[in-house]
């Protein structure tokens, strides 16, 4: 009689430790070969494709192999090195160059989107995406890409995955198709291009992210020597609910980038309001109220006011626009 081998708890442990290490390692091979090589894939076949930062000799290789008429570069144009270099290559081979500004590891900036799908709807194929490694800025404008081509979300989230580098839950870039795809059920619609368009130009909204600031009570001009209080109301344009918190480290805030008309003064303060435990709905109205302290100086200051998620991102660095004033700082006895 054979009799089965009985393995202790300990053993049980060791080999899931041992296992879970094995596919670890296997996993940061394939990261790690994602990171430091080209990255290069097909999105859709002779038309789009994506991957890391070229160097100026692939990418003219590239031009040359995949016959590239365009390259559009999801990380800005700045006076790096990478760039310059790329943006002579393209020249040298009449290649077609187009810089848009994608921030890593957070949802695309309204505008932003609206740029790349004008660029895919426009330039001149076959088209290169990248960004700095080609997973997550890259991921996100070749789901797009499959979106315009008529591909369903289901296939667009395909460009999210670990044969890209792509590590789940670790970024917010795929959330996007979440809310498209909510936006989509909210209105009884399906997936089509001409309605990602719509909802790229009217309707999208990175996360909460979005809302319409009004003045209630604000002053053309203040004595320098006192405080004032502000007043406005601030409507939730987005699709999920607001949560202000009256804790002064997190939570939504009333907030106001501040600094003085005068040149040579490059000064910037922020101001903060609306310290309360508040939920706002999708369509609901707040006041709010911030408090602005003496200023030191006499003069002109402009003011940018908008909501904050605190420490985590302003509502305009994702589109939302901001009420923008000027206010009149006297001098005493005025």
């Amino acid at each position: 009689m054979i009799r089965g081998r009985r393995f202790s708890h300990v053993q049980v442990t060791i080999g899931v430790v041992i296992m879970a290490a094995l596919l670890i390692a296997a996993g940061g091979l394939l990261l790690r070969d994602r990171l430091l090589g080209d990255n290069l894939h097909t999105v859709i076949s002779h038309e789009v494709y994506r991957s890391a930062q070229p160097s100026s000799a692939v990418l003219e290789r590239w031009i040359r192999e995949l016959g590239l008429r365009t390259v559009i570069n999801l990380r800005g144009e700045n006076d790096s090195a990478w760039f310059k270099a790329e943006h002579a290559a393209a020249e040298a081979h009449t290649v077609d160059l187009y810089s848009l500004e994608l921030a890593s590891g957070s949802l695309p900036h309204r505008k932003a989107l609206q740029q790349l799908v004008h660029h895919l709807d426009t330039a001149a194929r076959p088209i290169l995406l990248h960004c700095a490694q080609g997973i997550e800025r890259t991921g996100i404008a070749s789901a797009v890409a499959v979106l315009l081509a008529g591909g369903s979300v289901e296939e667009a989230r395909r460009q999210f995955s670990l044969n890209y580098g792509f590590v789940p839950m670790l970024d917010d870039h795929p959330k996007m198709l979440d809310d498209y795809e909510q936006w989509l059920a909210v209105h009884g619609r399906s997936h089509s291009p001409d309605g990602f368009r719509h909802w790229a130009e009217n309707d999208y909204v990175p996360s909460f992210f979005r809302a319409r600031i009004e003045p209630l009570n604000v002053p053309t001009r203040i004595a320098g020597e006192g405080t004032a209080i502000l007043r406005f109301s601030a409507t939730n344009m987005s699709p999920l609910p607001w949560s202000f918190s009256s804790k002064h480290d997190r939570g939504i805030h009333l907030g106001a980038k501040v600094r003085m008309l005068e040149q040579g003064i490059d000064h910037e303060m922020e101001l903060r309001g609306g310290y309360c435990d508040l939920m706002v709905a999708p369509g609901e109205t707040v006041v709010l109220d911030m408090v602005v302290p003496p200023f030191p100086k006499a003069g002109r200051y402009l003011f940018s006011v908008d909501l904050l998620d605190e420490n985590v991102r302003w509502f305009s660095s994702l589109g939302s626009d901001p009420y923008v004033f000027e206010l009149l700082v006297e001098s005493p006895g005025k």
